[in-house]
């Protein structure tokens, strides 16, 4: 039986073979296992790429546990979910995180000041975000390593000089690059983390400057898709209500526990994907909880406090949860 492969999993197979890193070769492996034709003629050809796709996960678990492969751009996730900054030299990517967080950034006038990847955990509420600061994007010479993290992040935050004359082209490469990587893509076959053009958070920075207005009228009309937000570092426009931003960036919400009989425990809540139900809920809280799990209460956005709901009920942002095993 012909295996009649689409021009998607041909697609897929080629990003696979001009992979770099083990991390862009699993993204590509699961494409191709997601995208080929289900049936008989496929059979032998789904087994080996299971296979192999098994190996390379073998293979980098290996290498992240090797302190001989240390990699710079692995960094665990924290707080209530991992943003990364990309963009062109001299964008103002260590400025926007300095202002934001407690990060010890090198902040220079020159490029290339950023040498190695940084983490800053930026307070919004009563959660913390982790947001990481990249070497400057050179789009021709992309360690793989960075591609990897880009792919890992939760959310991207690509950062323009609203100022420079070049503003329209630093957005279209950096654009241009991530969706030549795959990155981003108009269509995300089931399994595959890849990232829509629409959930990309743009930064005009440097906003303050001569021409930034006219450069973000331009930018707005030819990206009429894309988020893009004014800022200044310089003169702390648009910084208050950036941590908000990088939140609902996340698309997560918070939950608070309460145990029957006492107050609710709002000072650590718990974050979970938007949509996330009761049942998640008590995963994240405890297994076995969740396990014996029969019912809840719900204080918020319940239709009155105290409210009993089912396991599989949708929780919304800063819901109170008392659970009942």
């Amino acid at each position: 039986m012909p295996a009649n492969l689409t021009p998607q999993y041909y697609e897929a197979e080629k990003a696979f073979k001009e992979a770099q890193t083990i991390e862009e070769k699993i993204a590509a492996l699961q494409e191709m296992i997601s995208v080929i034709p289900k049936h008989k003629g496929t059979e032998k050809l789904q087994g080996q790429l299971k296979k192999k796709l098994s190996k390379l996960r073998e293979e980098g678990e290996k290498k992240s546990k090797s302190t001989s492969t240390y990699n710079p751009y692995r960094l665990d996730k924290e707080g209530a979910g991992q943003l990364i900054l990309i963009g062109l030299p001299n964008v103002g990517k260590s400025s926007v995180l300095g202002a934001l967080s407690n990060a010890r950034v090198n902040v220079a006038q020159f490029p290339f000041s950023t040498g190695i990847p940084l983490a800053g955990m930026v307070p919004y509420e009563d959660v913390k975000i982790q947001v990481i600061d990249t070497p400057p994007l050179v789009v021709e010479d992309v360690p793989g390593e960075m591609v990897g993290a880009i792919q890992r992040a939760d959310a991207v935050v690509v950062i323009i000089d609203a100022g420079s004359d070049q503003a329209l082209d630093q957005l279209s490469s950096t654009i241009d690059f991530l969706e030549e990587k795959r990155l981003v893509r108009e269509d995300k076959p089931e399994g595959v983390k890849a990232f829509r053009r629409e959930e990309l958070l743009i930064l005009a920075n440097k906003i303050d400057l001569p021409g930034a207005g006219e450069n973000l009228e331009i930018i707005k009309e030819l990206y009429p898709d894309l988020a893009v937000y004014p800022l200044s570092v310089k003169t702390g426009e648009g910084l208050e209500q950036l941590p908000h931003r990088f939140f609902a960036l996340l698309d997560v919400i918070r939950i608070y526990s309460k145990i029957p009989g006492r107050e609710a425990d709002m000072e650590a809540p718990f974050v979970l994907h938007r949509g996330g139900t009761v049942l998640e809920f008590a995963q994240e809280v405890h297994q076995d909880l969740a396990q014996g799990l029969e019912k809840a209460r719900i204080w918020g956005s319940a239709k009155f406090d105290g409210q009993p709901v089912p396991r599989d009920h949708v929780l919304q942002d800063k819901d109170i949860v008392e659970l009942h095993t």
